[in-house]
C-alpha cells in the first residue's frame, strides 16, 4: 500500500491583529513585497517611483466580527505564513479595497497596503 503525503501549497496562516483569520477556500493570497514601481523606458532604461507593499486576500468574515471591521481595517498588525516556511509581516496594514462584502458567501476581498513588509526565509534544518 502506498501512503500519500499531501503537500501544503500557499498560505498556512493569515493573522490579523493576533487572530488567525480563515481565507476563502479556493482563494489566492498575493504579495507585492517591493517598494519600487518601475516604468519601462527606451534602451533598457527605467524610472523608479516609491510605492507601498501590498497583500491581497479574500477572508471569511467570522461570526463574531463586524464586516465593517475588515472594510475599515487601519494600522493593523498582519502576519502571513506560507507553507514553505516563508513569512511576511508588518505592524501597519490598512485596507484600501472598495470591493463589497459578498453576503451569499460571507467573503470580504481585501487589499492591504503597508509602510514596510518584513520577509523571513525558512530556516534550514540540520541533517
Amino acid at each position: 500500500m502506498v501512503d500519500y503525503c499531501p503537500k501544503c501549497k500557499g498560505v498556512l496562516n493569515f493573522v490579523v491583529n493576533g487572530r488567525t483569520i480563515r481565507l476563502q477556500s479556493d482563494g489566492d493570497v498575493t504579495i507585492l513585497a517591493s517598494e519600487q514601481h518601475r516604468t519601462e523606458l527606451d534602451g533598457g532604461e527605467f524610472t523608479v517611483e516609491s510605492r507601498s507593499p501590498k497583500i491581497t486576500a479574500t477572508v471569511v468574515v467570522p461570526i463574531d466580527l463586524y464586516v465593517n471591521y475588515f472594510q475599515s481595517l487601519c494600522d493593523a498588525a498582519l502576519v502571513v505564513e506560507l507553507c514553505d516556511g516563508r513569512t511576511f509581516s508588518t505592524e501597519h496594514a490598512s485596507q484600501v479595497s472598495d470591493n463589497p462584502y459578498d453576503t451569499k458567501k460571507n467573503l470580504q476581498p481585501m487589499e492591504l497596503i503597508c509602510d514596510g513588509l518584513t520577509e523571513l526565509l525558512p530556516r534550514a534544518t540540520a541533517a
